[in-house]
């Protein structure tokens, strides 16, 4: 009974927590229709999911389109047969745009990792197409620690204090990026892919390398978080309270 108690709450609260970044930054209208970015792991898959089933309690309608880029490769197939599934479980249909990133990734000498490549050549498809469709928002799936991270890893690496927007309009407002699962952590995010049976795993990508700095990025904030439990919280709204007569 109390383990049901808890994931109720686990889940009411991500409710709860996704409607209220939607509210807070208006991220959707009326008739919207909003391009749900796929990868193949967690993150974009607990997006479409809540995305999907939070309309039959809504005031607003709006319509998903789930898109996911390949690499072009062998190991793309496994990737696109399970979004596939999890899509028409949704009653939604998976659109898949083809490409040649692997080809590209392989050929080398890029100075930036290869997962950074790999995200900015993708954005470029889905953006394409988001403006062939007339598609005017895209959805990614980063949740808060993807932004805390990122914001400490410009601090530290970048010599900035920024990082990704919740809501953040590009080409003159023409395309909207939006990013509902911003006060979402990821633990959140992983009891609910949990309690609906939704992959937790994505298919191993061959290019993919853990950034050493990002998991320094990860330690940190979980050190940080033994002495004060609302770090995150508290880094969080850093971001959103910035005084600027009080900076260099």
């Amino acid at each position: 009974m109390m383990a049901r108690e808890r994931r109720k709450g686990v889940l009411g609260r991500v409710k709860r927590s996704l409607g209220r970044a939607l509210a807070d930054y208006r991220m959707t209208a009326d008739g919207d229709t909003l391009l749900v970015a796929l990868s193949g792991g967690k993150d974009s898959s607990a997006l479409l999911h809540i995305l999907e089933t939070r309309k039959a309690w809504i005031p607003i309608s709006y319509k998903l389109k789930p898109v996911h880029v390949t690499l072009g490769e062998h190991e793309d197939r496994r990737r696109v047969e399970r979004l596939f599934e999890q899509t028409e479980a949704l009653g939604l249909k998976l659109e898949v745009l083809e490409s040649d990133i692997a080809l590209r990734l392989e050929h080398g000498g890029l100075p930036e990792s290869p997962c950074f490549h790999c995200s900015r050549w993708k954005r470029k498809l889905l953006f394409d197409y988001a403006e062939r469709e007339n598609i005017g928002k895209i959805a990614f799936g980063h949740h808060r620690d993807d932004i805390l991270e990122t914001a400490l890893l410009n601090l530290f690496y970048g010599s900035s204090f920024s990082t990704m927007r919740p809501y953040q309009e590009l080409f003159s407002g023409r395309l909207t990026i939006i990013r509902p699962l911003a006060y979402l952590d990821e633990k959140d995010v992983i009891a609910y892919c949990s309690h609906y049976s939704l992959p937790l795993d994505s298919p191993v990508c061959r290019f993919q390398k853990k950034s050493s700095k990002r998991e320094a990025m990860k330690k940190l904030l979980k050190d940080l978080e033994k002495d004060n439990p609302k770090v995150r919280k508290s880094l969080f709204h850093a971001l959103r309270n910035v005084r600027q007569e009080y900076l260099l």
